[in-house]
């Protein structure tokens, strides 16, 4: 037997997730399924909020994903389990990525169809059902409105996904919170260490125009999407948290 991953130890541990918590994950895309029906009456932007709506629901439900490790007891108990800390992790990050991915879809087709349809059986009208989240329609082109692809969307996803997968790991109580902060702070201190490096130190230290003209265009041709560097990090994002997360879990002592 494999001593690193075990697919069966892997389905037990899917298994002893659905069984456990099938109570919880009825409730959590019940009300999902009401709110993506509820949309075409809200009078908001429905795509705004399901991004919203994603992304905080998705990160609060991984940040939960290890919150076993907040007690002590529970926290050996989960250690104990005969499985490896690679199988654990894979488990939630398909848990927390690709599952919690494929319910949105669902829920999301269900909730559209059963409140478009009724608005119509109420109102008499007959408006198109749009899933706005997985297709573009000439009614409504879902790149058009938000600048972003279907694969763009599930990249952002999983990339805060990642994030607060290993804030669930890292924090002990209040995993998300702490996270958040986290990631505020980050964002704020890369703001301005990216503006001084490259407003104040590169284009204000250029002594002609010509030389600002350059730096601005070296700037630019940096941050597009189109610079190889930029996309290692970007596809490297995601990785590297997952393998981060798998050496803290690896840390864990009973």
């Amino acid at each position: 037997m494999n001593p690193i991953f075990n697919i069966n130890r892997l389905g037990m541990l899917l298994k002893r997730f659905f069984l456990e918590n099938r109570l919880r994950e009825l409730t959590f895309w019940g009300v999902a399924t009401l709110l993506f029906a509820w949309y075409p009456f809200s009078g908001f932007d429905g795509i705004s909020i399901a991004l919203i709506t994603i992304l905080i629901s998705g990160s609060l439900c991984t940040s939960r994903m290890f919150k076993i490790f907040n007690y002590t007891s529970g926290g050996m108990h989960y250690l104990l389990i005969p499985a490896t800390h690679l199988e654990k992790l894979i488990t939630a990050i398909l848990l927390s990525t690709v599952y919690f991915v494929v319910m949105i879809v669902i829920t999301h087709v269900v909730g559209r169809t059963v409140g478009t349809t009724i608005g119509n059986l109420y109102s008499g009208t007959n408006n198109p059902i749009c899933f706005e989240l997985i297709q573009s329609t000439s009614e409504y082109s879902f790149q058009k409105q938000t600048g972003m692809t279907l694969f763009d969307t599930i990249f952002l996803f999983a990339a805060f996904q990642s994030v607060f997968l290993l804030g669930s790991i890292y924090f002990k109580g209040n995993a998300f919170g702490k996270t958040t902060l986290v990631i505020i702070v980050a964002s704020i201190l890369l703001f301005y260490f990216i503006n001084f490096l490259l407003v104040e130190m590169i284009i204000k230290s250029s002594e002609s125009h010509q030389s600002r003209i350059a730096a601005i265009g070296l700037i630019t041709k940096f941050f597009s999407p189109d610079n190889i560097v930029l996309t290692i990090l970007k596809y490297a994002f995601i990785p590297f948290f997952w393998l981060v997360s798998y050496f803290r879990l690896t840390e864990k002592q009973v």
